[in-house]
């Protein structure tokens, strides 16, 4: 929908993100932002945490809408502080990570001052998001030796080799015989279990920066999309999944599983397993047990108005 000019918008800047690129682009913005706000106040995060704490004072304190700058995991701690908000604020983002999915998803452009640019109009989406446990995310939570290799990549190699770093640890990953069975409650009635090194619930197409993973997933469908391999021999489905990379989606490859419902529970069957932890929109999450349920149409998100 079209925007009338509006009072005030916290600007929400991630310094480390993107090499420093938040700063680089803060005159865009602020410019971009004033075109459809009287007041733009702009802080820069110092820690974990901030983002997700200033977003739910911006919307306690009246803002009509926040904007972050910064990573996935900077984008998730802007939409969870303004998760349980009873303001109907808007929220907007510049992708500064190294899958930016939402972004991906939602057609935000993965330039900076381009995406910091297209602010100055713009239009809002509202799309869903899930609530995992006590916890939320936007666009993806993963779980199996693969996504805990890649919540291992440190920052630095995420910043030194970008997408690179997780392609690298998702191969040692492959490599590794550790793999668990899982059981899954879907939407409270049909019970499944499998064992997978992989295991992945997301809300858009877009996972991992390939933006062909999951067909027919879109941000505002009201679903969990859940894709899992059914065949314990990932090395061997490598081809088929690089071949459907090329005009394919991922989840419609050979030996992948695919569910798609509104609330799914999670644990793990072996007694032996080690704690099992969830990777949520590129960050550490939970362990297992968790219960995760759609929140259809929850965030109002500031998109390009083309």
């Amino acid at each position: 929908m079209e925007v009338e000019k509006m009072s005030k918008v916290m600007l929400i800047i991630n310094p480390s993100s993107g090499k420093g690129a938040g700063k680089e682009i803060q005159s865009y913005l602020e410019k971009a932002l004033s075109a459809s706000f009287d007041d733009v106040e702009t802080r820069f995060t110092e820690g974990e945490g901030d983002a997700k704490d200033w977003a739910r004072e911006a919307s306690d304190e009246g803002c009509e809408a926040v904007v972050v700058v910064g990573g996935d995991g900077t984008v998730n701690e802007g939409i969870s502080g303004i998760a349980e908000a009873d303001s109907t604020i808007k929220f907007g983002f510049i992708p500064l990570g190294t899958a930016n999915d939402l972004a991906r998803a939602l057609g935000i452009s993965l330039e900076p001052q381009k995406a910091a640019e297209d602010l100055a109009n713009f239009k809002t989406r509202k799309i869903d998001i899930a609530k995992i446990n006590d916890l939320y995310f936007c666009n993806v939570a993963a779980i199996g030796s693969i996504p805990t290799a890649v919540m291992e990549t440190s920052s630095e190699e995420k910043s030194k080799f970008g997408f690179f770093a997780y392609v690298r640890d998702s191969m040692r990953a492959v490599l590794n015989d550790n793999q668990y069975t899982y059981k899954l409650v879907l939407d409270d009635d049909e019970e499944i279990e499998i064992s997978t090194k992989v295991l992945v619930i997301a809300l858009t197409n877009s996972v991992g920066s390939f933006e062909n993973m999951i067909a027919g997933a879109t941000p505002d469908d009201g679903l969990l999309h859940i894709m899992t391999l059914k065949d314990e021999n990932l090395l061997a489905e490598l081809p088929g999944m690089l071949q459907e990379l090329n005009g394919g989606y991922i989840s419609e490859a050979n030996n992948m599983i695919t569910y798609n419902v509104k609330k799914v529970s999670i644990s793990v069957v072996n007694e032996d397993a080690d704690e099992v932890k969830v990777n949520i929109d590129g960050e550490v999450g939970p362990a297992l047990p968790i219960n995760i349920e759609v929140l259809p149409s929850h965030v109002e998100v500031m998109v390009p108005n083309k």
